[in-house]
């Protein structure tokens, strides 16, 4: 016979410093619990309670990565703004010579900044499961 669920209608209530609540907070945010009540039923009746481990190093790396990402999308933003600009002042011969050869310089960069942007992401993907 199955055990009939009951609700909980009963309520403990206990008073803690504002230290006191802010590591009891941290503590339950590094767990998988959704809510502070579920957190504290588990520590208060035995059951155990899964604490989600983080890599510093990993996380330090990853941030680290992300502000690299910016930059380079940075950069590439910038390398389509001079693009546009000389292909708008084309009308001297040397600039005409200067732009292809840019091109083919655009086309090489852009192509690694897409290579880096894939392992980054992967990277972040593999990081965040």
């Amino acid at each position: 016979m199955k055990e009939k669920k009951s609700t909980r209608t009963r309520l403990v209530g206990i008073r803690l410093t504002p230290n006191e609540y802010a590591r009891l907070e941290g503590k339950c945010a590094r767990t998988t619990c959704r809510k502070l009540s579920e957190f504290l039923r588990q520590l208060i009746f035995g059951r155990p309670v899964t604490v989600i481990e983080r890599n510093g190093s990993q996380d330090q790396m990853i941030s680290e990565l992300s502000e690299l990402r910016e930059e380079l999308n940075r950069l590439g933003n910038n390398f389509n703004q001079a693009t546009k600009r000389l292909h708008s002042i084309n009308q001297i011969a040397e600039f005409r010579n200067w732009i292809i050869s840019y091109e083919a310089e655009k086309t090489f960069l852009f192509s690694m900044l897409d290579k880096i942007k894939v392992q980054t992401d992967k990277l972040a993907d593999r990081w965040l499961q």
